[in-house]
């Protein structure tokens, strides 16, 4: 089983594909187990692609959680380099886009192309659905979180959709609540989600980035997006007709980032969000 050494933690991590290295980060909670990720995207058709579960998560373990954004950076970064790698790109969506942001401006050395995506600096621009909140909202709040159109017309059209979304989430929690090392270190990513801000910062990322959103996010808004491209100098913005999540499942979306990072590709393989 591959585990590297990092800072005080043991990281579990899979390199696939072939092609420039890769460095993806998962959103909060995901770990390699989920079945939305960098092994299930065209990802590793076109880059050698590094992945892991983060401390506390999946096959990972660590002496005591993180709870800042900054420290998993740290982690990230130091898993890199215990791979061998010395520079590649970053890939960071919801909250690893706030990682990536930090590993960036942290050890800007190591990253060749940057891609943040449906995140946000934090601060002033952090939003409306912070990951602290996430917990408290009921299946119709969740719901529109991911997807503004998703409302109350479109849940009344696709009650077997709703039902299935509700049994998903409260399956989620009541695992998280049966574990309760998971839970802290799920506590630990959402306390430094909460405190993370890099808007006054993000000048000083001189990478070509990509920053991309989705029109219909309902946590993550194209205003916050917008924002966040706006504060990083040359950064260029793309908006998916897409949600928080769902652009995962989008072709066009995966274009557009492929030949960002210097993919020679025409369309890139389909991948399903689960």
């Amino acid at each position: 089983m591959p585990l590297a050494h990092v800072n005080d933690a043991d990281l579990y991590y899979e390199i696939r594909g072939t092609g420039p290295e890769l460095l993806f980060i998962n959103g909060i909670g995901a770990d390699l187990s989920n079945p939305v990720g960098a092994f299930t995207s065209p990802l590793p058709e076109h880059f050698t692609v590094l992945a892991y579960d983060p401390r506390g998560f999946g096959r990972s373990s660590g002496a005591a959680p993180v709870r800042t954004i900054a420290a998993m950076a740290d982690d990230a970064a130091g898993l890199a380099a215990a791979a061998g790698w010395r520079r590649y790109h970053v890939f960071g969506a919801s909250m690893g886009g706030m990682v990536a942001q930090e590993l960036a401006l942290r050890h800007p050395d190591a990253v060749d192309r940057l891609v943040l995506g449906v995140t946000n600096p934090g601060g002033a621009d952090a939003g409306h659905v912070g990951a602290h909140e996430i917990r408290g909202l009921d299946t119709a709040a969740m719901l529109q979180a991911a997807d503004t159109r998703q409302d109350d017309a479109w849940m009344r059209a696709n009650p077997d959709t709703v039902r299935q979304a509700e049994q998903r989430f409260r399956a989620t929690w009541d695992a998280l609540e049966a574990d309760p090392s998971a839970l802290a270190a799920y506590q630990a990513q959402v306390d430094a989600a909460r405190a993370h801000d890099t808007s006054d910062r993000l000048g000083a990322i001189a990478i070509p980035t990509l920053v991309f959103g989705g029109r219909y996010d309902g946590s993550c808004s194209p205003e916050v997006t917008g924002a966040l491209a706006g504060r990083i100098p040359g950064a260029r913005f793309e908006l998916f007709e897409a949600g928080h999540g769902n652009w995962f499942a989008d072709t066009h979306a995966w274009t557009v980032i492929l030949e960002f990072l210097g993919a020679n590709v025409a369309a890139p393989g389909t991948a399903s969000a689960a």
